[in-house]
């Protein structure tokens, strides 16, 4: 899960263990536990589905927000039918958790991926997935807005590409910039041999 800083050090203060979250399906898990970089983790001890029409003042304790209207606006969602996920948690300590990194691909899976990655190529006007993953391994935790401008992209732009990465389990967010997941190393490794270095 990840949390801008001013909900981090609220966390970390004890003063927020709530969050609602527009998912379209679950990023968190009852009893996973996630970092909050550069220090501590949370346990998450619960997580259910609510209607945002049914969200009260007092279900915000513990959000850091301090009202409805605030939730719409953290969510950037007006309708009051979107389902939304309430995540329950507790903070840990100052230590990070490890976190395993997604399975490895099998090559049946590789093969798959792989194509996924051309056809978002041939979608594009240029060839991208390649270099940007190269990019993130050589230039890892770096701001977006640094590297953006090697792809001649607006920021907006880059961070999308980044996200469709992501959705595939390539990258990793960082508190600054991104780097590459097992998966996303084991993809770059087969055309341009980076895994290891």
């Amino acid at each position: 899960m990840q949390f801008r800083k001013p909900y981090k050090d609220a966390i970390r203060a004890g003063s927020v263990t709530r969050s609602f979250r527009l998912w379209q399906k679950p990023r968190a898990r009852a009893g996973g536990r996630y970092n909050l970089h550069p220090e501590g983790a949370i346990e998450v001890t619960s997580i259910r589905t609510r209607k945002l029409r049914s969200i009260r003042s007092r279900d915000l304790a513990m959000t850091g927000l301090d009202s409805p209207d605030a939730l719409r606006r953290e969510l950037d969602c007006s309708d009051p039918n979107a389902t939304v996920y309430q995540v329950d948690f507790h903070y840990l300590g100052p230590e990070l958790v490890k976190q395993p990194d997604r399975a490895l691909l099998s090559e049946s899976e590789l093969d798959e991926l792989h194509r996924k990655l051309a056809a978002m190529d041939a979608r594009s006007q240029a060839p991208w997935t390649e270099a940007l993953l190269l990019q993130i391994h050589l230039q890892p935790a770096t701001r977006a807005g640094d590297l953006a401008p090697v792809f001649g992209w607006p920021l907006a732009r880059y961070k999308a590409q980044v996200r469709k990465l992501k959705a595939l389990g390539l990258t990793v967010s960082l508190e600054t910039g991104y780097r590459l997941s097992a998966r996303g190393q084991q993809v770059l490794g087969e055309s341009a041999d980076v895994a290891s270095t």
